[in-house]
């Protein structure tokens, strides 16, 4: 584990906190829950006891990342969330060998910390680790290409930037209009400079933010979890399979279709079929 990862960890405990004392000041009536720091401390805990058990009990080892896996489950249950978390939650998975839930994690975990180097060498790893490889089938380069530029900068910052740029453009243009004709040229142009600039920071930073929405509307993500996988061509054990090849944990597919307990995804060869919801999780 790195020192960054630990920092990490940290990050996420005192995230939770400051949620649960928000949480806590809003619904002065509502019983109290239990401490998300300790939880998260307590999940941390396990993962390091994982980490010290790997050479000399690797059984004690699985149970103890396993352990702190649950741990931070449980704390998204409750709503607490972020890429800390996320990031964190998909190292246990990947230590307790649970493949395919240790990529949605970390995919879900790419939202909140784009660019992070240590997300990305542990992605890597866990998609090096998955038994099925598929070839892109193509058409979707430059979508992907200009959402990796966006990307770079998290989605926390853009949608803080959008408000913020948003709030001086307006201010200013109605200061503006309330004030009138400004006197000087080399204000009205220092004004019409500062206007363009919010607005251009509003327009691109909250257009990023709808692009975000819209792509995962359009091309909702799946991780299958479970081994020996058999897509179908039907919702239903009993339709005949879309293909001889069983599919393992790690396969990332794409949602096309959604029914009561299955799921119709697209792989990434372009081959799709049925699978049951409990065999995919989605990032």
């Amino acid at each position: 584990m790195t020192r960054a990862s630990v920092v990490r960890a940290l990050v996420a405990a005192a995230a939770l906190a400051c949620a649960a004392t928000g949480s806590a000041a809003q619904s002065p009536a509502a019983p109290p829950a239990a401490d998300p720091l300790a939880a998260a401390q307590a999940a941390q805990a396990a993962y390091e006891r994982g980490v010290e058990l790997l050479r000399t009990d690797p059984a004690a080892s699985q149970r103890s990342f396993a352990e702190s896996a649950a741990g931070w489950e449980r704390l998204r249950a409750e709503g607490f969330g972020g890429g800390a978390l996320e990031f964190n939650l998909g190292n246990a998975y990947l230590q307790a060998g649970d493949l395919g839930r240790a990529i949605a994690r970390y995919l879900a975990a790419e939202r909140d910390l784009p660019g992070d180097a240590d997300l990305a060498s542990n992605l890597a790893q866990a998609r090096a680790r998955v038994a099925s490889s598929f070839e892109r089938s193509g058409g979707t380069i430059l979508v992907d290409s200009v959402a990796r530029a966006w990307h770079v900068v998290p989605a926390a910052i853009r949608e803080a930037t959008f408000w913020g740029a948003w709030i001086v453009f307006w201010t200013l243009l109605c200061a503006h209009v309330a004030a009138g004709r400004l006197p000087s040229a080399a204000a009205r142009a220092v004004l019409a400079s500062v206007l363009w600039t919010a607005g251009l920071a509003a327009a691109a930073s909250g257009g990023s933010l709808l692009a975000d929405d819209a792509l995962r509307r359009m091309n909702p993500k799946a991780v299958l979890v479970e081994p020996g996988i058999i897509l179908r061509k039907g919702n239903g054990d009993g339709f005949e399979p879309a293909f001889a090849e069983s599919l393992g944990p790690g396969v990332e597919c794409t949602v096309l279709e959604e029914r009561p307990g299955w799921l119709r995804v697209e792989l990434p060869d372009g081959r799709a079929g049925w699978v049951r919801q409990s065999q995919a999780e989605r990032p």
